[in-house]
């Protein structure tokens, strides 16, 4: 291992050039603190060093004090000599970076132990470091409040940046609302007793990042905070590029969408073949109009022709009164602009109501923005309106003083559309056996314990105990095949609770019905999950 020595007493210099070898270590000497710092801050350097208290051209603390304020990727074990073994000197020394010190003149037998120790040391922190720099997620160490003290190379992948590059950044450059998301997250004691309570970890949490090009990217970060008495807390981050997974999870909600609107089909055909009808028998009208004022418009053209250079036709004027007795040029004129408005306004509907399902199966901002809850559960009751209207009575029970609610507007309007039509799912298998018989959908929201909670209750049969323990699982269904995919409730739940940090639940009766309880957080913080995996039961 390479050791640097730097002393300007010669006789010691020649010593340790001797000795140090014997004990398989490789010695650079040399007899100033400038020439000291050269070695140690190279790529290569040393990663043990023997400091005088007292060199030429920088002394060994100012040598400590640049070791460790660089950022070197290795960590260098510092011994500090002083002929001066004052308490306060040698706190001065430790608190510039040296790990050890050594009074002169120097004992050999007690030289050699503390370079033992330091060699474990090193050894200790390169195996620590080769595992972080292997990691494939990205780990940041940071100290003096936000400023990046050690990133690995995967963190500098995620960011764009080398590794080298991000020591000293503040991490608020790269993750602009971190602070933020780390005031709302929930820190928690290690549950290993002997720390003593200085370490404590918060559960991963989704933020926004920036890389060094300007690019957004959607990062999955933990925290760990470590105490140490001479520096404070020392704050760990564990990023993990989630881009992609975000990517694909809406490429399937948006799929989710697309089956939603499949289901809704029938009625969104019904709503447009009306204007589609009508646009389509004006377009008739005109084109055997046009049809008729063809003959007329070639006459016309001919007539113009001999006008303009001599001596009209007899055949053309024949032509031409045929033509004016053949074609009732006052009904087309009447009915022609008619049936080019009608046309238009035919256009116009069916633009709106493709509008309203492009809105719909649009994934929208994937940023949680304010919103209007009531508005969103009407326009997704109107949507779904021709799936639940021949079977039951839909009652909405909306709070006019529902405060706005930070979420994704897309992905809540699909948790209701799904709640809505499982709904009317639900009251059809009940009316099986009551025939001509109609059932309720009962639809409120209320402010509740810093929440905003949406009810959806239904008349139909309720859930069977031996499923309710299976509702929010991915792919679990109670129709028949081919009648649903089982995703929809597991979506749901992810979006509601694992994504907005709020709470879905149900209460049911057998042979009486389900209401599903979806509760938003109204405030920054994290509201209390009531949900905790377990459905409640009302038999």
């Amino acid at each position: 291992m390479k050791i640097l020595v730097a002393d300007d007493d010669r006789v010691f210099q020649l010593i340790l050039a001797k000795t140090l070898p014997q004990w398989g270590f490789d010695p650079l000497v040399v007899d100033n603190g400038e020439d000291a710092w050269l070695h140690l801050g190279s790529p290569d350097g040393p990663s043990i060093a023997i400091l005088d208290w007292v060199m030429p051209r920088a002394d060994g603390l100012e040598v400590c004090r640049r070791v460790r304020s660089c950022g070197l990727a290795r960590y260098v074990y510092l011994i500090l000599l002083t002929s001066n073994g004052a308490s306060e000197e040698l706190m001065s020394g430790l608190e510039a970076g040296a790990d050890d010190y050594l009074s002169k003149p120097v004992n050999p037998d007690v030289l050699r132990l503390r370079l033992r120790a330091g060699c474990r040391v090193v050894e200790s922190e390169r195996r620590h470091r080769h595992i972080a720099e292997n990691a494939s997620d990205g780990i940041v160490t940071m100290e003096d409040g936000n400023r990046i003290q050690f990133a690995n190379s995967s963190a500098g992948a995620i960011f764009g940046y080398e590794r080298a590059e991000l020591t000293g950044l503040d991490f608020a450059t790269l993750v602009p609302e971190f602070e933020r998301h780390l005031a709302a997250a929930c820190f928690q004691r290690t549950a290993d007793r002997n720390d003593g309570g200085r370490l404590r970890s918060c559960n991963p949490f989704e933020v926004t990042g920036k890389q060094r090009t300007g690019c957004s990217i959607v990062l999955e970060v933990s925290f760990s905070e470590s105490k140490h008495s001479e520096h404070g807390y020392v704050r760990t981050a564990m990023i993990r590029d989630v881009t992609e997974r975000r990517r694909l999870e809406g490429q399937r909600t948006q799929k989710q969408k697309l089956e939603s609107i499949g289901q809704l089909a029938a009625g969104v055909a019904h709503e447009i073949n009306t204007p589609i009808q009508y646009i389509g028998d004006n377009l008739q009208f005109l084109e055997e109009s046009f049809a008729s004022l063809h003959p007329a418009l070639e006459i016309q053209r001919q007539l113009y022709r001999e006008v303009t250079s001599g001596p009209i036709e007899a055949a053309t004027v024949a032509a031409m009164r045929s033509v004016v007795e053949t074609v009732d040029f006052e009904y087309l004129e009447r009915e022609t602009p008619s049936a080019i408005t009608q046309a238009l306004e035919g256009v116009h509907q069916v633009a709106d109501i493709v509008r309203a399902l492009k809105e719909f199966a649009h994934p929208g901002t994937a940023e949680m923005v304010p919103t209007d809850l009531n508005h969103l559960i009407e326009s997704t009751v109107l949507l779904t309106r021709n799936h639940w209207n021949c079977l039951a009575d839909l009652t909405l029970d909306l709070d006019p003083g529902l405060p706005l609610v930070a979420c994704v507007a897309g992905e809540i309007s699909q948790v209701t559309l799904d709640l809505i039509v499982n709904a009317a799912d639900a009251i059809k298998d009940a009316l099986r056996e009551r025939p001509g018989a109609r059932g309720k959908i009962i639809i409120t929201t209320r402010v509740a314990g810093g929440c905003a909670e949406v009810r959806i209750s239904d008349s139909g049969m309720g859930i069977p105990f031996e499923v309710r323990s299976k509702i929010f699982d991915p792919f679990f269904t109670t129709k028949d095949v081919g009648q649903g995919s089982g995703q929809a409730l597991a979506l749901a739940y992810a979006s509601v609770v694992q994504k907005h940090h709020g709470a879905l639940d149900f209460v049911t009766t057998v042979g009486a019905g389900t209401t599903f309880v979806v509760r938003l957080p109204l405030s920054a913080k994290k509201a209390y999950v009531a949900y905790e995996g377990k459905s409640h039961e009302i038999v």
